[in-house]
């Protein structure tokens, strides 16, 4: 299994209006709609659930990635980010190796489709859809109280396991959850 490339995080302009970041948002999904529905095979492995899924799972990646990094030197912590992300990655290995692995098998699906530059286009809109989305959500938090307040609050919770994929399968009624664990489920037979 190959990990996809690691979004890099993106900073939102000052003068980016909101209709133009949701435009973006809007054309991002219709990127990757298109894209993917020309890929789809007969096989039954990709579908719309799938896909939702796997993206819910690297945004919860990418948004505890992007806490590690804000939040661990403002807190006096010791271990790097990277060593951070890997132990939530480590912690989640069912639903995040089961995300990595659909995501191989769409790109896969893609390129034997319609070629390896619609892949990498593909590739490159999932990536930016996920960092978007999770951009949204740790600005969001930080936007709740002081940075160090907000810090020590979110990174209580991802140590104590509160962000790990199967607390908030547990205490939510999200419909996505129910796909995050199909899709462990189809990765595990896999």
């Amino acid at each position: 299994i190959t990990e996809p490339a690691t979004p890099v995080p993106l900073e939102p302009s000052r003068d980016c209006q909101p209709m133009n970041r949701r435009l973006l948002k809007i054309h991002a999904v219709l990127l990757l709609s298109v894209a993917w529905q020309s890929a789809r095979t007969d096989d039954g492995a990709v579908s719309d659930a799938r896909d939702a899924a796997a993206a819910f799972v690297a945004t919860q990646a990418f948004v505890v990635g992007r806490l590690g990094r804000d939040c661990l030197e403002l807190l006096g912590r010791h271990e790097s980010p990277r060593e951070f992300i890997e132990a939530w990655q480590q912690q989640n290995a069912k639903y995040y190796d089961a995300a990595i692995k659909y995501m191989d098998v769409r790109l896969r699906q893609v390129a034997d489709n319609t070629g390896p530059s619609d892949r990498d286009g593909v590739e490159r809109a999932y990536n930016n859809a996920v960092a978007q989305r999770g951009e949204a959500a740790v600005n969001s938090l930080f936007q709740k109280g002081a940075k160090d307040e907000v810090c020590k609050f979110e990174l209580t919770l991802i140590d104590s396991g509160r962000m790990n994929m199967d607390a908030i399968i547990g205490s939510s009624a999200l419909p996505v959850l129910k796909e995050v664990e199909a899709l462990a489920t189809w990765a595990a037979t896999r």
